[in-house]
């Protein structure tokens, strides 16, 4: 049987998200695209959570180095879409 536990709830997080997040990236719009970076970054919060109880440590190391890419597209689409307008 199905439980509803933290950690179910977390996966079905992580992973609606996350294609929620791809769908919005996938736009031609510098603003939807911004708001798809936006999600990724929510998409951690779960993430981590779910690294955190399977022990996959190792993992939470690349974290840093995938937020600097998700700020730096995040700030690149703000910039494409200001000057767009």
């Amino acid at each position: 049987m199905f439980e509803f536990t933290l950690f179910n709830f977390a996966q079905f997080a992580d992973q609606g998200l996350s294609l929620y997040a791809t769908l919005l990236l996938t736009s031609l719009s510098a603003k939807t695209r911004m708001y798809g970076f936006l999600v990724f970054i929510l998409v951690n919060i779960p993430g981590i959570y779910l690294l955190v109880v399977t022990e996959l440590w190792w993992i939470l190391a690349v974290t840093p180095l995938w937020l600097f890419l998700n700020f730096k597209g995040l700030l690149n689409n703000f910039r494409e879409s200001r000057q767009g307008s």
